[in-house]
């Protein structure tokens, strides 16, 4: 009985658990902004994509604090641990984004 409970708490958890990234401090001028990361569960890893702009690089924030390393490319942000680490629960910059081409608007894609 103990192993049913333990099982559908973890279901449940999994549901429900939830993972947020949105954008802020964006100055196009400079070519930067930071990835905001709300998140309620631990993270292993992350992938997603700006389009509107040409990424640069990527430094900073929990990522970086947490011994993760960043690989861009001009649309693309990863990143990952070689050690196992995890990004542990909360909110707060994820990483900070340099970048160059802006036009028109910047929007995440790709999570």
């Amino acid at each position: 009985m103990k192993n049913l409970i333990a099982v559908l708490f973890m279901c449940l958890t999994g549901i429900f658990a939830s993972v947020h990234l949105s954008l802020d401090n964006v100055d196009t001028e400079a070519g930067t902004l930071s990835v905001i990361m709300e998140n309620d569960e631990v993270v292993g890893g992350f992938q997603f994509g700006l389009d509107g702009v040409s990424i640069t690089g990527a430094s900073g924030g929990s990522a970086e604090a947490n011994g993760f390393m960043l690989s861009t490319s001009a649309t693309i942000v990863l990143g990952f641990s070689l050690s196992g680490g995890t990004l542990p629960e909360g909110d707060g910059v994820l990483t900070n984004i340099t970048f160059d081409g802006f036009v028109d608007e910047i929007c995440l894609s790709g999570l």
